[in-house]
Parts: structure tokens; C-alpha cells; sequence
């Protein structure tokens, strides 16, 4: 495998695609960070692990909220395409992915993306959900809102991932 290459465990997958599914669910039309964290919280290791810790009713709201915000993302253009031809769907300079049952596709927002991404510095070969809550928990730092979605001890939501 490339050096620049991260593996995506089937786990963090699953994640992901519940966090589509809850954004969907919410009539969201981009993925934003609490659905990803309703999607943590759906998965049978990571989920039972922070529960306690995190304010579920914030996170319900926060996904409900999301919805009729404007994503701050950037659609990416097309590039020449013959006379008369349109592209066939809008690009964004993020990440997809598809809902659990596979019905819908969407991107993540950039507030999404940016945990993402954090996320994935903290991985060594393969991406697991817990390194998308260490992701979440570095981007809480700078991000108020994020902040309060993980109730008043961030760093023990991180404890209770790092033996997973």
C-alpha cells in the first residue's frame, strides 16, 4: 500500500454510512459532525463506550439543526464537456458516502470533513471509529459548537475509545 494511503476499516464504514443514513433521516443534504457522532453512537463498541458521556439530546437537536443550515463547502467544476453536455451530478471539494442501505450518497459539509481528517492523522494503517472520536475531540478544541456536543469532559470521551 502507498504511504499516503489509509485503509478505511469496515467499522468506521459503518459509521459513516449511519451518519448518511441520520443526515438523510433529518432531510439534511450534507453530512454534518453530529450526525457523525449519532453514527458513532450507533456503532456496538464505540457507541456503548461514550454514551454516558456525551449529551445525547444535544446531538438529536444539533443533526435536526444541521439540516437548514448552508454547507460550507465548494462545488468543484467539471472541467470542458462537449456542446450541450452537462456534468452529471455537482462535485464538492469533500468526501461521499453512501447510506446504509445503499438508497442515497451524500458529501460531508466542511465542518464534517475537517473532523474527518483528523481523524485520520491519529490512524496508523487502518481508520477505525475511534479515531474518528479522536478526530472529533482535536476539532472540539477550536470549535465551540463541537465542544458542547461532547458534554464537560472531552478527554473522557477519548479515554473511553483509546483501549478499543
Amino acid at each position: 500500500m502507498d504511504s499516503e494511503q489509509l485503509r478505511l476499516g469496515d467499522d468506521l464504514l459503518g459509521v459513516l454510512r449511519a451518519g448518511v443514513s441520520t443526515a438523510v433521516e433529518h432531510g439534511a443534504e450534507f453530512v454534518a459532525p453530529p450526525h457523525l457522532l449519532l453514527g458513532l453512537l450507533a456503532d456496538p463498541r464505540v457507541g456503548p463506550a461514550i454514551d454516558a458521556l456525551v449529551p445525547r439530546e444535544k446531538i438529536d437537536k444539533a443533526a435536526a439543526d444541521a439540516a437548514k443550515k448552508i454547507p460550507d463547502v465548494a462545488e468543484v467544476p467539471e472541467g470542458t464537456l462537449p456542446d450541450g453536455e452537462h456534468a452529471p451530478f455537482a462535485r464538492y471539494d469533500t468526501l461521499a458516502f453512501r447510506s446504509l442501505d445503499g438508497s442515497r450518497t451524500l458529501y460531508l459539509d466542511a465542518h464534517a470533513f475537517h473532523v474527518f481528517i483528523e481523524g485520520a492523522r491519529r490512524a496508523d494503517d487502518v481508520y477505525r471509529p475511534k479515531h474518528l472520536v479522536f478526530g472529533f475531540t482535536a476539532e472540539a478544541v477550536k470549535d465551540r459548537d463541537l465542544l458542547s456536543l461532547f458534554g464537560s469532559d472531552p478527554q473522557g470521551v477519548t479515554k473511553a475509545v483509546d483501549a478499543l
